[in-house]
C-alpha cells in the first residue's frame, strides 16, 4: 500500500466519537520504539499508511509478520492496542546464485542418472516464492522438481537419451525458475552439459560456477581441512619460536654469570693498600674516649684511580698540627720522613 492509503476507520471500530479526536489529542505510537508506519485522520478517524512497509525487511521468510500499534488519547487517557498484519504481495523475483552451470558428464552415463540442480531463492513466501522450473533446447535430459526439507524448490536433471560425443560434445540447456505470484515473475540460467569419453569416467562429473564458492558441500568440506592444516602449521610455528626464544634465554645467563666468576673483584679500581707502618700513630683508631685529644685527630683521604699511589692529609683539627697542602708521596724520602715523625711522637708519649 503507498503512503496515505486507507487501512480502515479505527475510531468507528472502537466506537469513539470523531469530534474527540482533536480535542483529545489522539496520536499513534509503536511499542518498541519501532518506526511509524501508520496514523490517523483527525477529521476522519481513518488509520492511514504514513510510511512504506516492507515485508521481507520486517519479517523475513517467517510466515506471520506483525506490527504492534497503539492509539492514545489524552484527558482521560486511554490507550487502544491494535495489531497490523503484513500481507505479502509478489514484489520479489527469483534469482540463481550463478549465472552459468556446467556438466561434465560420460558419454557411458545410463538413461536414468539425475544431476542436481542449483536452487533459486525468492524473498517472498507461500504462493510468491519459485514453484516451478522449465527446462528449454532439450532433446536428451528430463527435469525433474523436488521440493526441499524447508519447502524450497529444486530441479534435477534425469538423462533420457544417451549422449554421444561423436556427434554432439555440449548441449546448452536453458533452465527457467518461475514463482506463483500475480503476475508471475522468472529468472533464467544457462546449464551448458559437455560429454566426455567413456574412459573418463563412469557417470560423469558436474561442475558449478558459484558466486561462493564455500556454499557448494564438498568445498566447504575442503575449506575446513585447508583451514585446520593452516592452524597446524601455525601452531608448530609458536612452539619453535618460544622454545628457541627461552634457549637463547638460558644461554645467556649461563654466560654472563661464568664472566662474573672469571672478573677480578677490587674494592677500588686502581686503589693502592697503604701500609699501617706509613700512618702515625696518632690516625689510629681507639675505642671508647680514647688516650689521644680530639687535636690529633685527621681526616685522610686517599686518592681512587691514581696509579702513583698518593694520599692526602686535609687540615686537622689543631692548625699547628699539619697544613692541608701537605701531600706524601711514597719515595724513599718521604718514607724517613714519616719514620722520623713517628719515633718524635713516640717519645713525646712516653715522656708524657
Amino acid at each position: 500500500m503507498k503512503r496515505g492509503s486507507v487501512i480502515g476507520n479505527i475510531a468507528k471500530d472502537l466506537g469513539i466519537d470523531m469530534k474527540s479526536l482533536s480535542s483529545r489529542d489522539a496520536r499513534i505510537d509503536n511499542e518498541g520504539n519501532r518506526k511509524r508506519y501508520c496514523d490517523i485522520n483527525m477529521n476522519t478517524g481513518e488509520l492511514i499508511v504514513a510510511e512504506r512497509i516492507d515485508r521481507e525487511g520486517l519479517c523475513g521468510k517467517k510466515a506471520s509478520c506483525v506490527i504492534k500499534q497503539e492509539l492514545v488519547l489524552e484527558n482521560p487517557l486511554e490507550l487502544h492496542r491494535f495489531i497490523l498484519n503484513i500481507q505479502d504481495i509478489n514484489d520479489n523475483s527469483p534469482q540463481f546464485k550463478q549465472s552459468i552451470i556446467k556438466f561434465e558428464i560420460s558419454e557411458s552415463a545410463y538413461k536414468g542418472s539425475r544431476y542436481l540442480l542449483d536452487e533459486a531463492h525468492d524473498a517472498d513466501i507461500g504462493m510468491n516464492s519459485v514453484q516451478s522450473y522449465t527446462l528449454q533446447n532439450n532433446e536428451n535430459f528430463l527435469l525433474s522438481v523436488l521440493t526441499g526439507a524447508n519447502g524450497g524448490k529444486y530441479g534435477e536433471l534425469v538423462i533420457n537419451k544417451e549422449l554421444d560425443r561423436e556427434k554432439q560434445s555440449e548441449v546448452a540447456l536453458i533452465l527457467t525458475a518461475v514463482d506463483g505470484g500475480t503476475p508471475p515473475r522468472s529468472d533464467t540460467v544457462v546449464v551448458t552439459v559437455s560429454a566426455t569419453d567413456a574412459d573418463e569416467g563412469q557417470n560423469g562429473e558436474v561442475t558449478y560456477e558459484f558466486d561462493n564458492l564455500a556454499e557448494v558441500p564438498e568445498l566447504k568440506d575442503m575449506s575446513g581441512d585447508e583451514s585446520s592444516s593452516k592452524l597446524t602449521f601455525y601452531l608448530i610455528i609458536a612452539l619453535v619460536s618460544v622454545s628457541t626464544f627461552f634457549l637463547t634465554f638460558i644461554i645467556i645467563i649461563l654466560a654472563v654469570r661464568f664472566c662474573r666468576r672469571r672478573k677480578p673483584r677490587l674494592l677500588f679500581d686502581g686503589a693502592v693498600a697503604i701500609p699501617s707502618g706509613y700512618l702515625p700513630p696518632n690516625y689510629a683508631e681507639v675505642e671508647g674516649a680514647g688516650t689521644l685529644r680530639s687535636t690529633y685527630n685527621y681526616d685522610a683521604y686517599l686518592t681512587t684511580g691514581s696509579r702513583t699511589s698518593d694520599f692526602k692529609f686535609v687540615r686537622s683539627y689543631n692548625e699547628g698540627t699539619l697544613t692541608a697542602d701537605l701531600t706524601l708521596k711514597k719515595t724513599p724520602f718521604a718514607v724517613d720522613n714519616l719514620e722520623g715523625l713517628e719515633a718524635e711522637m713516640n717519645d713525646s708519649f712516653q715522656t708524657m
